[in-house]
């Protein structure tokens, strides 16, 4: 029977207590251990995770990908299977961050495996709601709205009220993409007080970043249909949720908002500080999606400010990066734009 040695047994110890900085100061020393000693080397999967889950936390996602892919890959039939499990959660972990990067192709692929019927409901419901955030970005609602079901019934499953309300909470995201504000409004205000729950643990801290999220994307999408009371009532309500969670990400999403709905209400100095601010921020993640949604909003702020020369290269920089990531409806929609 395998019996950890000390170094790696102090390297858990600070994953479990959230030390990031030691798992990161430590964790190529305890791998380059294991990986000598034939007898431990099976806990190096284990090892990949932690810190890859650690660098996810701490936002740099890249190399969190890379990290949470090889230590997923190495997994299967170890002994780190004793100390992560299947690795179910952190390849939901990961799922998240390849949406975020972009990596969309990698994510449905990724997916398949994890909704299976032999995986536990709780992580089918995860992988259920990356299908429906993947499905929305594309543009598929319905079945997008379809697979809100199938979650909502899995959450029931589970038999977490945080979870239900996390699935209600991405159909107000969806809803709100589709236009549909006042019914998004209702499903928001329902879950919200739910959704912003503070305490410990990483599906508080999941459910945080949704009511960020959830905020941020109805004050967007109410202020361009607009529905600037709604939008400046969500854009209030958003400051929180981005505050508490203490993510770059959240607080990029959070100017991201203003930056709309500034734009949209004619405050337009104080949109563009936003909107500079919110690309900067997601560019610095390497969340191209959301860089890519910043430029837009920064070449319709030209527009509506009559700087038709300003918005043209925003615009086509802002297609290129849409097209790189295989979104053809924002690129549709722009191509529209430039031709008239």
């Amino acid at each position: 029977m395998l019996i950890p040695g000390r170094s790696y047994l102090a390297f858990r110890d600070a994953f479990r207590r959230g030390d990031g900085d030691t798992v990161l100061g430590t964790g190529q020393p305890v791998l380059d251990e294991l990986g000598a000693d034939e007898r431990q080397a099976g806990l190096v999967p284990a090892v990949l995770l932690m810190v890859g889950a650690t660098l996810a936390r701490l936002e740099r996602y890249p190399d969190a990908c890379a990290y949470l892919e090889r230590g997923l890959l190495l997994l299967p039939g170890t002994a780190a299977t004793r100390e992560v499990g299947d690795g179910d959660w952190y390849a939901l972990v990961l799922l998240d961050l390849l949406l975020a990067t972009g990596r969309f192709r990698d994510a449905w692929t990724r997916i398949q495996p994890l909704i299976e019927p032999d995986r536990s409901a709780a992580t089918r419901l995860g992988a259920t709601r990356a299908q429906i955030a993947l499905y929305a970005t594309f543009g598929d609602f319905e079945t997008a709205q379809q697979l809100l079901n199938t979650a909502a019934g899995l959450a029931d499953r589970v038999g977490s009220n945080q979870l239900a309300a996390m699935v209600q909470g991405d159909r107000a995201i969806v809803l709100a993409e589709q236009g549909r504000t006042v019914e998004a409004a209702a499903f928001a205000d329902q879950v919200l007080p739910q959704l912003g729950r503070l305490g410990p643990g990483p599906l508080l801290a999941w459910s945080g970043a949704q009511a960020s999220t959830v905020t941020t994307t109805l004050a967007r999408h109410a202020a361009i249909h607009g529905d600037l009371m709604t939008a400046e009532r969500m854009l209030f309500l958003a400051s929180d949720p981005a505050a508490s969670t203490g993510r770059s990400f959240d607080a990029a999403q959070l100017q991201l908002a203003r930056g709309v709905v500034w734009r949209e209400a004619g405050r337009s100095v104080e949109a563009e500080s936003a909107l500079l601010e919110a690309r900067h921020g997601f560019l610095s993640l390497s969340c191209a999606p959301a860089a890519a949604l910043a430029q837009r909003e920064e070449a319709r702020l030209a527009a509506v400010k009559g700087m038709s020369a300003s918005a043209r290269p925003l615009y086509e920089r802002a297609r290129d990066e849409f097209a790189q990531l295989g979104l053809t409806r924002e690129v549709t929609a722009i191509d529209g734009i430039l031709r008239t």
